[in-house]
This record gives C-alpha cells, structure tokens and sequence, in this order.
C-alpha cells in the first residue's frame, strides 16, 4: 500500500515522532509511507530513515484554505498513487476529506482514515468541536489512548475508532553504545548524584515550574539530586528565572534541545514528567524501554503506562509537595529504582510492541479501505 501522512509539521515532538516512527515500520514492512508536512526539525531525522517526504504546507484553519489544500491534496494522491490518506491532526483531516471526497466524484475511493494524538486545546470547548469535525470527516478514527477515546466519546463521538498505542521501534533507545559510566562522566554527573530526566519542551503543559517548586522544598533539599532538563521552547528564560528565585540552580539543568536522549537515559536513574495535560507520551515509555523508573503525574494516558507503585510513582498534577516526596522516596532507594526499572522494561515488551503496532495498523487500513470501497460501488 501506499499511505499518505499528512502532518502540520515536523518540528520536535511526540506526535511528529509518532508519524516518523510509523513510516519507518510501514516501510520496513514492505509499504510506500510519504509523510506530506511543511517542514520542521525532525526533516532530517525522516530523510536519514529514508522515508519519502512531500513538501506541502498544511497549515490553514479557514475554510477557503482548507478546501484549496484539499484540492492540492486531491492532486497529490493522484499523482503519488495514494492508496489511504492518515492525517495526524485535526485541521489535516478536513483537507483530507475534501480531497477524498474531490476523488470520489472522479470514481477513485481513498479512505480518510484520521488519527488524533491529543486535541492541541485541552479545553470542553475545542473538544466539543473537534468531535464534530471527526464525526464529519474521518471514515475511521486512530486514537492512541484510551483516556482520549473516553474523552472524545464524552463529547458525542460516533465515528468507527480505534485504539493503538503509539509504539516505536526499541532499538532507538537499546543501540546506545555508551556504559552509564561513560555517559555520566561526560555529562559532569557525579556518582552518587541521583540524576531525574525530563525530555520535554519548555512550555505550560509540561509544567515545569511544579518541578522547580519541588526541587526547593525540604523533602529535596538535602538530597544529592540533579533535575536534567532536556527541551527548548517559549519559557526557557522564565523557568530559568524561577529556579534562580528559587535558589535551586544547583539542582537543576537547562540543557535545551538535545538529539542524544537516549544516551542520557543510559546515564540518568529516574524518568521525570509533571505535566498537566497528556494523551500516552511517548517519552515515558523511551525511559522505560531504557530500564528507568517513572516518576509522573497521573493524567491522560499515564496511568495506561506506567503500574503506580510498581514501574513507578504517579502523583496528583500540580502538586510540588506531592511531587518532592514521590522523588525523595526514590532518591533515597536505589534497590527500588533498580526493581521498577526491571519491571518497566516488562511493560513495553508486553504492551507496547512496535512490530505488533505496525501489523495492527496496517490491518486496519485494509479493512477500512475495502469498506470505504465497498461503499463506493
């Protein structure tokens, strides 16, 4: 088959990893993905998997711009010989669907199959809308969680759907050629330091600012410990201020973005993550393909991920108390750490096979293109 996955952009972040990574199992199953984005961060890491990328500027949240990307769209399945159409988002699918739809009129069936990470607003409102649109546009519904089905659902869903779990293939976080020695000797971490890893862009979702308030309480304070920040964004200099109102600049690194995430799960000792809104992020299970512990915030998808007292510790979002003493108890047992991490690893083998998400995935462009088909005739 051949599958088109119209994307916003590619710049760095779980869902555009999610459709990097899906191209990538498509491809080495023996299919033709092209990934049909703007542009971004991550073009490189996609042309380097050789995966086939069309330049296309999807960005357009008025209707005149989305019916002309349809029209675009019509014409670029024509010429790639697309089989499914996937947008990743919201705003694609529409211009997904007015292409589709541009293509049925000419005789020629292409299911608008939509897969939605997590609505870009996590508000009632936006929710309420983007549900309408799915039901409207979408001939079947990919989700990734199954706290964002019931959310959608809570809305009025009634579109087909179904629930995959974004996977990725275990060998980007296993290949590490680097001992935690090494990694921790060239990142200047000192043994004896307990190191919590947060890879995430500096924005309000992630939250960082809850972390750095639970880095200057008591339970923390006293402890050798070491918050590795690994992301860029719009409040960098902002959360920078904060941890040194807060006299936590020797607990803390602003590392910005950073390609090498793996190698520093190698060298950390706990995975970190305080979001306040979340679908199944992708980064929690990198850390625990790497054998770390998780210590989170109980929202979304997280607790689909991570087992609360046995792979990891989940805590009320928001709650810097909360959060300072679930990474206190860690710190302080490494045997624990070391037993969560075991049983971590566990978990992605057994729910989160990448090979076992590919063959599902595929199976199910099948099935809905002979449906949408079978519709068409």
């Amino acid at each position: 088959m051949r599958i088109g996955l119209p994307i916003m952009d590619l710049e760095v972040g779980g869902a555009e990893w999610d459709v990097i990574n899906l191209s990538a199992g498509l491809k080495k199953a023996g299919h033709e993905p092209f990934i049909i984005t703007s542009g971004g961060a991550l073009w490189q890491e996609a042309e380097g998997l050789g995966i086939s990328l069309i330049r296309f500027p999807l960005v357009a949240r008025t209707p005149w711009r989305l019916w002309r990307n349809g029209r675009r769209l019509a014409r670029l399945i024509e010429e790639y010989h697309l089989d499914i159409l996937n947008p990743q988002c919201v705003f694609p699918s529409i211009s997904g669907r007015f292409a589709t739809r541009r293509l049925l009129r000419k005789g020629r069936a292409v299911p608008n199959i939509v897969t939605v990470p997590m609505m870009t607003r996590l508000t009632p409102f936006w929710y309420w809308v983007g549900t309408r649109i799915i039901n409207r546009v979408a001939d079947h519904l990919i989700l990734e969680s199954d706290c964002e089905r019931v959310r959608l659902e809570l809305c009025g869903l009634n579109c087909p759907t179904t629930v995959l779990y974004n996977c990725f293939p275990p060998e980007r976080v296993t290949a590490v050629r680097k001992t935690r020695q090494e990694v921790r000797r060239e990142m200047g971490w000192p043994d004896g330091t307990v190191v919590f890893l947060l890879p995430a862009r500096m924005h309000r979702q992630k939250a960082h600012e809850v972390l750095l308030e639970a880095l200057a309480r008591p339970e923390i304070r006293p402890l050798k410990v070491l918050a590795y920040l690994a992301g860029d964004g719009p409040l960098l200099d902002e959360q920078q201020a904060l941890a040194k109102r807060l006299g936590v600049e020797d607990k803390v690194v602003f590392a910005g973005f950073r390609r090498d995430v793996p190698a520093l799960m190698r060298g950390a000792d706990v995975f970190l993550l305080c979001s306040r809104q979340e679908s199944l992020p992708l980064s929690v299970r990198e850390g625990m393909t790497a054998g770390l512990p998780t210590v989170a915030t109980r929202v979304g998808g997280v607790p689909e991920t991570v087992e609360d007292g046995e792979s990891g510790l989940l805590v009320p979002k928001e709650d810097p108390e909360a959060l300072a003493k679930a990474m206190a108890r860690l710190a302080a047992d490494a045997d624990r750490r070391q037993a969560m991490g075991r049983r971590a690893a566990e978990i992605v083998h057994e729910k989160f096979n990448y090979d076992r998400w590919i063959e599902r995935t595929v199976a199910l462009y099948e099935r809905v293109r002979n449906e949408v088909a079978g519709r068409a005739r």
